[in-house]
């Protein structure tokens, strides 16, 4: 359970009104958990934002190397000569836009985030809130990273292996293959995200909506 030192605490009062409960203990106990959930979502973002930002540089740097270099520097052929078409470059150049862009947007996602969480006190029910924020924030990502992100970043990820077999002149099955793999990946990615929603945000937010209700009764 998320909070059963919290429980801990409440428990040992023996039913006394919650004011009767040392608020400092229960302070350090709520401060501790936030520090960590955001240190984890800190580097989460990080993560995907030095993800977005070096594959828009690899993409960009492979359709230079087609274009300025020697094709066989970034593509192994059996046979034949590599002809690099037009698609090819626009496919490239195509998938580094949206891979810069997917870094960018979680940037900015996180960026903003942060913003709205220093706006809260630095008290108990003030660290409540900003705790609140920060699940309701994640719940929220974690819903519209689907279209926002995970989207977009698969289309540039198959942009640029479709280009790449595709000078590499692989037979049709090869494509199908990977529309096929990067089908299953999706599902079980968006699966993954809802399933975080509910067997851990959720949860999370009932408990300190429930705090909150405990706190908001005892100032009565």
């Amino acid at each position: 359970m998320e909070f059963e030192e919290m429980k801990l605490i409440w428990d040992s009062q023996n039913n006394e009104p919650l004011y009767a409960m040392n608020e400092g203990a229960l302070h350090r106990v709520v401060q501790r958990r936030l520090t960590n959930w955001q240190t984890c979502l800190s580097r989460s973002f990080a993560v995907e934002i030095a993800v977005g930002l070096a594959c828009g540089v690899l993409m960009l740097v492979y359709a230079a190397v087609l274009v300025f270099g020697d094709p066989a520097w970034v593509i192994r052929r059996s046979g034949g000569q590599i002809v690099v078409s037009p698609w090819d470059l626009a496919a490239l150049i195509a998938a580094s836009a949206i891979w810069f862009y997917y870094g960018v947007f979680m940037m900015m996602a996180r960026v903003r985030q942060m913003r709205r969480e220093e706006a809260f006190d630095s008290t108990l029910r003030g660290d409540i809130e900003r705790a609140l924020a920060h699940v309701d924030f994640q719940i929220t990502t974690a819903r519209n990273i689907v279209w926002w992100g995970i989207i977009p970043a698969w289309v540039a990820a198959l942009l640029f292996v479709v280009a790449l077999f595709h000078l590499k002149s692989s037979p049709l099955w090869v494509y199908l293959l990977i529309g096929g793999i990067a089908l299953v990946a999706f599902v079980g990615v968006v699966v993954s995200k809802h399933r975080s929603i509910t067997n851990k945000f959720e949860p999370r937010r009932r408990e300190l909506k429930s705090l909150r209700a405990k706190l908001t009764d005892s100032s009565r």
